[in-house]
């Protein structure tokens, strides 16, 4: 396969245009690359793409300030499969607060994004659109962009091992992790989500994705779940994670089939596991987590609101001061609430009110079995 030297070519974009039918390889060596107007590359059946750099010395800074975005791959529009493989690695991408998005990938099928570098973009950092499957976004980090990933329609997506956060002075950051409606069995594995100022993880209205090991600090809300126009958000596995301060885990909506489990949810004082409007949906697992405050401002519990057919078992629970550590109600219930340790918390800690059905068995309140 071909190689490219984009320094000899006369620029990213004119070694993009260069490229063989065939495919090759885009090597930006280090050095500092300018660009006022959007790169873009439309790929075709077989002309697979790897793109690199070589890491924090390998700089491409957008410097338009009109919202536009830097670089736009195109895999194969229209097709689900394609002979096509796209790999990009080791490249800083620098933006403005007044550009559009870093990476824009259309259609990407069989792409991997690596160990890049992502600095203040007006809009996101990776944008992964219209459909695609086998994706994985690895090793990167992501600072003081508008936000980090956006995925829509994408299949068998992979999030791991990358780094988000907000950097002081810098702009207001929107939800940083994005999953729309039409993805599937997505992973959100052992990421660091750190310091945001709205969600760090939107769920919408999506389904049958796994959100384990990450580090989730500073934000409003840590993961948030909602239905969206048309259908439920359902079968998400949540565990393992770190989640501190906020909100823990927001389920707004109608939501259905969540296991939350073994996750430690620390100085969230708007709640550890908050379910709003089930509207009668839920049949979630809240497992074997550790609930407590930390050393900041407060801890709240479980609130399962209307919900229904929910079981909230093995958790266990220390100083939660902002909120009984578990309510069920008005509406819903038919929960199972066992075998929960409560310590360190004052007052009434289990409150079931106007949630038929439920049973309440075998919980321990600061020693005292309930």
């Amino acid at each position: 396969m071909a190689q490219i030297n984009a320094a000899e070519a006369g620029g990213l974009q004119q070694a993009l245009d260069a490229l063989p039918e065939s495919g090759g390889t885009v090597f930006l060596p280090a050095g500092k690359y300018v660009v006022s107007e959007t790169i873009e590359k439309e790929l075709a059946e077989g002309q697979h793409l790897f793109l690199v750099g070589e890491g924090r010395a390998t700089v491409i800074v957008n410097e338009n300030e009109e919202g536009a975005d830097l670089l736009r791959i195109a895999g194969v529009l229209g097709e689900w499969w394609p002979d096509l493989k796209i790999t990009i690695r080791d490249i800083t991408f620098l933006g403005n607060h007044a550009s559009g998005d870093a990476l824009v990938v259309d259609h990407p099928n069989d792409t991997l994004v690596d160990a890049c570098f992502f600095y203040g973009h007006g809009g996101k950092a990776i944008y992964l659109k219209t459909k695609g499957t086998n994706v994985t976004v690895r090793d990167c980090w992501m600072r003081d962009c508008k936000h980090a990933v956006r995925a829509e329609n994408i299949h068998h997506l992979t999030l791991h091992g990358n780094q988000t956060r907000s950097m002081k002075d810098g702009q207001e950051q929107e939800a940083q992790v994005f999953l729309d409606r039409n993805c599937r069995e997505v992973r959100v594995v052992n990421n660091h989500i750190a310091y945001g100022h709205h969600e760090a993880i939107i769920l919408d209205g999506t389904a049958q994705h796994v959100l384990i090991g990450n580090t989730i600090e500073g934000f409003p809300v840590g993961i948030l779940a909602r239905n969206d126009r048309e259908r439920d958000c359902r079968d998400m596995t949540i565990g393992s994670n770190y989640i501190h301060y906020g909100c823990g885990i927001r389920l707004e909506g109608q939501c259905n089939g969540f296991v939350i489990s073994d996750n430690i949810l620390t100085d969230c004082q708007e709640g550890a596991v908050v379910i709003d409007s089930a509207d009668g949906t839920g049949a979630h697992a809240i497992t074997g987590n550790v609930i407590r405050k930390s050393v900041y401002e407060g801890q709240g519990g479980i609130a399962l609101a209307d919900s229904v057919g929910c079981s909230v078992t093995g958790n266990v629970f220390e100083e939660v001061e902002r909120s009984p550590a578990i309510t069920a109600g008005p509406g819903g219930g038919q929960h199972v609430i066992a075998s929960n340790n409560i310590t360190k918390s004052e007052g009434e800690q289990i409150a079931v009110t106007d949630a038929p059905g439920c049973l309440v068995s075998g919980n321990l309140v600061n020693g005292r079995p309930i």
